[in-house]
């Protein structure tokens, strides 16, 4: 598969929209995956489902939205429930199952996507050939990951992509908002993920098309 999916990433889960019901939820991703982002992750935390059959129940209304509009489904830190609703991919963190067991574990035509935090993090990851991205951040900060490591910024993330001498595909990762998206851009990552930027958003239409501009914008 091409990287282009990892352009304009969007991550998720109940505990994101707080005060809503779970009805209300599943129609507000619908709206952002219409809208034309171009892969969902599944990423259902502490405040969110605690029942492993809602959890699994809502996963396959997800997979099954995002088959409907085209778009890859990854389930974030739960190899099982990736297995389970058949996701498309699986993305873990440095403390989540350990990346070997993730490849042991899962077919050979799921994504792996694994979060790297640090310069010497990503000089570990260049041992595995079974990756096909890194989630690298959070470039700025962020609240919608209680456990997330400190913001490393521009420079910081430079530094990190310096160590990629498997040159793997990287979506960059935290706080990020429209108005960071050139400068990331620059830097020579492949997409942004993002949670807030979504769900938040007035129009999501608008936000998608203007994101896709910056990004294929030559001059930006």
């Amino acid at each position: 598969m091409q990287t282009n999916y990892l352009e304009r990433y969007f991550i998720s889960g109940s505990q994101d929209l707080p005060g809503h019901t779970l009805t209300q939820y599943i129609a507000q991703v619908e709206r952002i995956m219409a809208a034309g982002i171009t892969a969902y992750q599944f990423r259902e935390k502490t405040g969110g489902l605690t029942q492993a059959a809602s959890r699994l129940a809502l996963a396959q209304t997800l997979k099954e939205m995002a088959r409907h509009y085209h778009i890859p489904f990854f389930v974030d830190d739960d190899v099982a429930l990736a297995l389970a609703v058949g996701a498309d991919g699986i993305h873990v963190g440095q403390t989540d199952m350990p990346i070997t067991e993730v490849i042991a574990s899962v077919p050979a035509e799921m994504l792996i996507g694994l979060s790297v935090r640090t310069v010497s993090e990503m000089r570990a990851a260049q041992q595995y050939t079974r990756i096909d991205y890194l989630g690298v951040g959070p470039v700025y900060p962020t609240i919608t990951k209680k456990d997330a490591a400190m913001a490393q910024g521009i420079s910081g993330l430079q530094a990190i992509l310096a160590v990629n001498e498997q040159h793997f595909p990287v979506v960059a990762i935290g706080g990020i908002t429209l108005a960071q998206l050139a400068t990331l851009k620059a830097t020579g990552v492949q997409g942004v993920a993002f949670v807030s930027m979504a769900l938040q958003a007035d129009q999501p239409v608008s936000l998608m098309q203007e994101m896709e501009q910056i990004w294929h914008d030559d001059n930006a």
